[in-house]
């Protein structure tokens, strides 16, 4: 007679065969996404908003996006750094001026700001 727990020992090496989350060489779990203040101007209306919201979301890795025009800012949550200079791009070529803000350390002091990423200039 045929157990379930004979059935899951003889089936587990086809899964880790095919299950790329379980394999060997498969790729690490994913990290926490991480928070990114952006200062922004030139942004006079909620249009500038809505365009600086719908180019971050094109960015691969973006998990949301908060744009405060009161503010002149916004708050990302990124896969990485590398996603979150990638949104900085995509924003400077709308031709707004982007600047990482400081934010909160774990040692409750600021960070000094990071440098701005210049837009591309296509070449």
């Amino acid at each position: 007679m045929v157990t379930r727990h004979t059935l899951r020992r003889a089936a587990f090496p086809i899964v880790m065969l095919l299950c790329s989350a379980c394999g060997r060489d498969s790729a690490p779990a994913p990290t926490e996404p991480i928070a990114v203040q952006l200062a922004i101007r030139g942004m006079h209306c909620g249009g500038c908003v809505e365009a600086i919201t719908a180019e971050a979301r094109e960015v691969d890795g973006v998990e949301s996006i908060d744009v405060s025009l009161e503010r002149q800012a916004a708050t990302l949550r990124v896969r990485d750094e590398a996603t979150a200079a990638e949104v900085v791009r995509a924003i400077g070529a709308l031709g707004y001026q982007v600047t990482r803000a400081p934010t909160q350390g774990d040692d409750g002091l600021e960070s000094p700001p990071a440098p701005a990423v210049p837009p591309s200039d296509g070449g």
